[in-house]
């Protein structure tokens, strides 16, 4: 059993890192699309916003890890080139500024980039395309915590198996069970008005319950001061929100029917 780890191990961490964020980003594509397509968002719109919140996510996350890591980084010098070149031998990227840019050496802060995501989609969703928040909520909330949850896991594999494989593994758990309450609830309730609030209200519930989880497994470790802030942010964006996808699900809907009345004129 021993062997088969280390086997899962040395594969997984013999993978790209790179290549490891490109899959994390097209699953996340995948539910946020997935959950778009249930009110019938435009493809290409819902593709560009999470493409673009995604690299400057990633952006955002860098240059967290970069302030966190400063005292590393700043033990390499300064040079001009972007690669050195020792005998038959070329480095890329290997000192400064270069460095700053290698974002395929694993330097990412996983709770900048999901937290600097939940505010870009929201951005990208309610100001630049102004797309009704009832309808966003869920697919913002639930990609992003998935990749959230599928990084805990490669961390915790790559780290040698620890702790963060289980609160990975426990986070999609949770997320699946939204998965498994919607397809039981489209099925049981025919009702569209009733299924729709019974959504809502089971979404919401599982979206607060993870946002507390989420909260509690960094507050247990030991966080820098940005860290704490992107927690804080956090759990403002999950209250409010909340509050906004009850509000607008609850909006009265009206519909004002126009009846025309033809009468019957008799001449002569």
């Amino acid at each position: 059993m021993k062997e088969w780890i280390y086997i899962v191990k040395d594969y997984i961490k013999s993978v790209h890192p790179l290549i490891v964020f490109m899959l994390l980003f097209l699953i996340g594509l995948f539910v946020f699309w997935r959950g778009c397509a249930e009110s019938r968002k435009n493809r290409s719109s819902v593709f560009d916003i999470f493409l673009i919140s995604s690299y400057i996510s990633l952006l955002i996350s860098r240059i967290v890890y970069i302030v966190l890591e400063w005292k590393t980084f700043s033990l390499y010098i300064w040079y001009w080139l972007p690669y050195e070149k020792y005998g038959d031998k070329i480095y890329l990227f290997r000192l400064l500024p270069w460095r700053f840019f290698s974002i395929w050496d694993g330097g990412l802060v996983i709770l900048a980039v999901f937290v600097s995501l939940l505010l870009l989609l929201t951005l990208f969703s309610l100001v630049v395309k102004k797309w009704r928040w009832k309808h966003m909520f869920f697919p913002i909330y639930f990609s992003s915590t998935t990749m959230l949850g599928l990084s805990y896991i490669y961390t915790g594999i790559t780290s040698g198996f620890n702790t963060w494989i289980y609160r990975g593994v426990v986070l999609i758990i949770i997320m699946g069970l939204f998965f498994l309450i919607f397809k039981f609830i489209y099925k049981i309730v025919k009702n569209p008005i009733y299924e729709k609030y019974i959504l809502g209200y089971v979404g919401t519930l599982i979206v607060l319950l993870s946002s507390v989880y989420i909260v509690y497994l960094y507050l247990s470790d030991q966080l820098s001061i940005m860290e704490d802030v992107l927690v804080g942010i956090f759990m403002v964006w999950s209250l409010v929100m909340s509050y906004f996808f009850i509000s607008d699900l609850r909006k009265a809907r009206v519909s004002i029917k126009s009846v025309s009345t033809v009468r019957s004129v008799k001449v002569g």
